[in-house]
């Protein structure tokens, strides 16, 4: 009994290393967001959906900047403005960064909600994704991200091949295919979804407030800049079906918390998308460079 329970423990500890070891050689390419998940705390934030994670590039906004950004932005499911994004925010945050600078990215989804309520914090689905349930967003490995929330085969973090990569300031570079017919489906895709995502979603004024609160939390650690990244005009066109007054919105909101706002859709730079809403990163450098010019002159 005692050979067979001795022999038990140590397979045991064999396949717990084992698994400890893969989490280790984890990486930007294993999934999307697991890498912003083990970095450090940061004193200053890119913040928004997967427009701003493929959109903005720290490695260009630094120069501007005069110190380092990180890109803790996600996608509209996992971090539109709420209860979990704020709490995920205040964990990756320096606690007593003061002089950090903040860009905010912000568009109709961002502030709007499906569900019956659009109000119910109860019905905010990002609430039971890692960016709710997660208790640190700095630890290498994140073993609770890996077991809790990684979608995939672990042996694939090990063939190490992806179609995208995090990298280590945060930054989403994917790699799709950029001929003329791939990037026209893709747009015809998202324009399709987008219109289709209309019936239910509607703004919510608890997100809007919330988008509120985590500006004023993050006054309090330095400077914070609204934005609104570039869009394919179909995308914007949908957008503004859903909120027509979100302009108004965020004028109101900035003059309100005394933050600047730039509304890029309003550039006369041509921009290429990879799918009507991300960037290119061609352009993601474009516009990057713009936002940290518009910066610096503040």
């Amino acid at each position: 009994m005692k050979r067979f329970l001795l022999e038990s423990s140590l397979f045991a500890l064999v396949i717990i290393t084992s698994v400890y070891f893969v989490f280790l050689q984890a990486d930007g390419k294993s999934d999307p967001f697991y890498l912003r998940t083990t970095t450090p705390k940061q004193s200053s934030l890119i913040l928004g959906t997967s427009k701003a994670a493929q959109g903005l590039m720290p490695e260009v906004l630094n120069p501007y900047l005069k110190k380092d950004i990180y890109n803790f932005s996600f996608t509209v499911a996992h971090s539109p403005f709420g209860p979990a994004y704020l709490s995920a925010i205040e964990k990756k945050l320096e606690r007593n960064s003061k002089n950090g600078v903040f860009i905010v990215t912000v568009d109709p989804w961002s502030i709007s909600s499906d569900g019956i309520d659009p109000n119910d914090e109860n019905q905010f689905g990002e609430s039971k994704s890692f960016m709710g349930t997660l208790s640190s967003f700095s630890s290498k490995p994140n073993v609770s991200y890996m077991l809790n929330n990684y979608g995939d085969n672990y042996i694939k973090i090990l063939l190490n091949f992806s179609l995208m990569e995090v990298h280590c300031d945060g930054w989403l570079e994917v790699f799709p295919p950029m001929d003329s017919t791939s990037v026209k489906s893709r747009i015809a895709g998202n324009i399709q979804e987008q219109k289709a995502k209309l019936k239910d979603y509607n703004f919510s004024q608890t997100r809007y407030e919330y988008l509120k609160k985590t500006i004023e939390i993050l006054k309090s650690h330095g400077k914070v800049y609204l934005v609104k990244l570039p869009v394919d005009t179909r995308i914007a066109a949908i957008e503004a079906r859903l909120l027509p007054n979100f302009d108004e919105k965020i004028d109101a909101l900035a003059e309100s918390v005394s933050v600047p706002y730039l509304n890029l859709m309003n550039s006369d730079t041509k921009f290429t998308f990879t799918d009507g809403i991300h960037l290119y990163k061609d352009s993601a450098k474009d516009v990057s460079d713009e936002l940290g010019k518009w910066i610096s002159k503040q």
